[in-house]
């Protein structure tokens, strides 16, 4: 793929894929291996051997998704929108929604080839967009709804700008009135302290992480959000893996590691 940022939806998935093979998989997510194809498995290589970030991102995944079926069991025909979508897969696993999947052309093209939206179990349609050349919010005002939206934003907004950032955050306004974001948020100390190796072989692949702060969520909070749960990923991933002493020391002795990566989840009305 062209687009580096695209890149790194190949890591993300294979970091799915190898948990759906475990004993006890985070997640689950068995349609990953319909994408795994040769440049899939040639950037796996670079990152196989991050145990702990790779298995966090399959915690991070699952996270969003008990957040997600949560809503979705009260409102089953809500509309779910994943943006910078990657290679997810919730409209094939979850229970409920009307699903728009949103991302470059290349990632659309290789989906529909790989597992069709006919194949899903709820509604689905997919948007192709450049997003540098092309405006969000043109390309979603069809789907405009002033129901209570879903908006995913997994593993994308740490290669946003702060401008990026806002200027999504005004599109989802202007577009879904009532609107409920699920999102990790990273602090920079804990991408400096514990993520320098992983985020260096991510820089290979052509992108890098930007304006990192130490408080992300002031962005949502600034822009009149309310934050209706805070979910630490390094905690809850060794929670779901049953690893119980690992969890006692970061939930008790490493706040640094609990409080640095976490899954937000944003409501504006």
């Amino acid at each position: 793929m062209a687009n580096a940022i695209s890149k790194t939806a190949y890591y993300t998935l294979a970091c799915r894929d190898a948990d759906a093979h475990k004993p006890r998989p985070l997640c689950g997510d068995t349609f990953a291996a319909r994408f795994m194809n040769d440049e899939a498995r040639s950037i796996w290589s670079r990152f196989q051997s991050f145990t702990r970030a790779n298995t966090s991102n399959a915690g991070r995944h699952q996270i969003i998704d008990a957040l997600v079926q949560e809503e979705l069991d009260r409102a089953p025909q809500a509309r779910v929108v994943v943006l910078g979508a990657g290679f997810d897969t919730r409209a094939y696993r979850l229970r409920g929604g009307r699903w728009l999947e949103v991302d470059e052309p290349a990632i659309i093209t290789h989906k529909d080839a790989q597992l069709p939206v006919t194949e899903a179990k709820n509604p689905l349609e997919r948007l192709a967009i450049d997003f540098q050349a092309e405006s969000l919010s043109a390309r979603l005002a069809p789907y405009r709804d002033t129901q209570r939206t879903h908006i995913i934003i997994e593993g994308v907004l740490m290669y946003l700008t702060h401008a990026q950032r806002r200027d999504m955050l005004a599109v989802l306004k202007e577009l879904f009135p009532k609107h409920v974001v699920y999102c990790d948020l990273m602090r920079a100390t804990f991408q400096r302290d514990h993520g320098g190796a992983l985020h260096k072989a991510i820089a290979e692949l052509g992108t890098t992480f930007r304006d990192m702060t130490d408080a992300p969520e002031a962005l949502f909070l600034e822009a009149g959000y309310t934050q209706a749960s805070v979910t630490s990923i390094p905690l809850r991933t060794v929670e779901l893996a049953g690893q119980r002493v690992p969890a006692f020391m970061i939930r008790r002795l490493l706040p640094s590691v609990r409080d640095g990566y976490r899954i937000f989840k944003f409501e504006r009305s």
